[in-house]
């Protein structure tokens, strides 16, 4: 593993804590195949997160049905982009599986993503959306065919590492290149999310190897 791929790494995840707004926070290149994140304790999943690659996608919904008996959705990995997909979501406080479509937007068509607060509305936290140029003729091509269609295949699924964060119905084309993600978000959690987003997958795959360091496989 070369220095400046690991330094690259480093300078993500230094970006990625930045943009969470997590203070003290340090990372460090240790040797050819660590690197250190360190922090206050409290903060260990936070710190795990920021070596994640966020893998982001907008999938039509083609089914939904609640589960009972089941009380969090288990850890899923995003599938390949061009075949369907049975993930995870929580709604209302009920989990959902969806049966979900190819990607039908893909999170490098999100040109930045930034963490707000609606204090008009009282909805707390969520992510606002900027599509890039092609990625907002794309969302807006997908959701007037969805606006279209009957429940639940009028939804459209917001992916992230196989997890679906938000399934909204679609009641017509949504234009502009914007959009936003809501799911009952902390402050920390929707910054979290943002910087993931904003950075995008890293060089390299990291590990856990304790709790404040990352290591490369």
């Amino acid at each position: 593993m070369s220095a400046r791929t690991l330094e690259r790494t480093a300078e993500l995840i230094r970006d990625r804590a930045a943009k969470a707004g997590l203070g003290g926070v340090k990372v460090t290149v240790e040797d050819q195949n660590q690197i250190t994140v360190s922090g206050p304790a409290a903060r260990q999943e936070t710190l795990e997160a920021l070596g994640q690659p966020a893998e982001l996608a907008f999938r039509p919904v083609l089914s939904a049905t609640p589960e009972t008996g089941v009380e969090a959705c288990p850890d899923a990995v995003e599938g390949p982009s061009s075949e369907p997909l049975t993930a995870c979501g929580e709604s209302q406080d009920t989990v959902v599986t969806y049966r979900l479509g190819p990607v039908a937007v893909a999170g490098t068509d999100v040109s930045e993503a930034e963490a707000a607060y609606d204090a008009e509305r009282g909805n707390g936290w969520f992510v606002n959306l900027d599509f890039t140029t092609a990625g907002g003729a794309k969302f807006a091509d997908v959701t007037g065919q969805l606006s279209a269609q009957p429940s639940p295949q009028n939804q459209f699924a917001i992916v992230l590492d196989g997890v679906v964060l938000s399934a909204p119905q679609v009641n017509g084309p949504i234009t502009g290149g914007k959009a936003e993600i809501s799911g009952s978000f902390t402050k920390q959690e929707a910054q979290q999310l943002a910087a993931q987003v904003n950075t995008g997958a890293l060089p390299v795959h990291l590990s856990v190897s304790s709790v404040t360091k990352l290591r490369v496989d």
